[in-house]
């Protein structure tokens, strides 16, 4: 056997029980998965001819700002209607935009262009709608969930030092 041959076999028995005696080290995890990142409290609505196309289709519940931009030929509205009964309504020009805080429950929503209502030349009728679903925010609950904790352990605390 030629001396490259047995450098290379002694080589290989090194590398065998090298491997052999190796200590695995165990992975770490993470005890829990990271929370989810906060809803939006925003959206953007684009209205087309005969289309109305949101940003995103779930928002967070609460106070949501919709700014909306009328990119067709044609006069345009929006309308979106609150839990409650209260209307929201902007009128907009071609080119125009137009911003609407609504105070949205959890729950669905459509929006509308409500021109011509009623007619055969309803905006809605022909396409002009889409639906958004407005959710409890996670992060939000869990926020508030925090702060009922804290005031309820200072109101113990002082319920303890009343006592003494």
């Amino acid at each position: 056997m030629t001396l490259r041959a047995r450098l290379g076999l002694a080589l290989l028995g090194v590398a065998i029980l090298g491997a052999g005696t190796a200590v695995a080290v165990p992975r770490i995890h993470r005890p829990q998965l990271p929370p989810p990142p906060p809803l939006p409290q925003a959206l953007a609505l684009d209205e087309t001819e005969w289309a109305i196309t949101p940003s995103r289709r779930v928002v967070a519940a609460g106070d949501v700002r919709l700014r909306v931009y009328n990119r067709g030929e044609d006069d345009h509205d929006v309308v979106i209607r609150e839990r409650n009964g209260t209307v929201h309504r902007e009128y907009l020009e071609p080119g125009e935009s137009a911003t609407i805080t609504a105070r949205l429950a959890p729950g669905t929503y459509r929006i509308i262009c409500s021109l011509f209502a009623g007619t055969p030349e309803s905006h809605e009728d022909r396409g002009m709608w889409t639906v958004i679903r407005a959710k409890k925010d996670p992060a939000r609950a869990r926020l508030e969930a925090k702060r009922a904790r804290a005031k309820a352990a200072k109101a113990a605390k002082a319920a303890r030092r009343a006592r003494i």
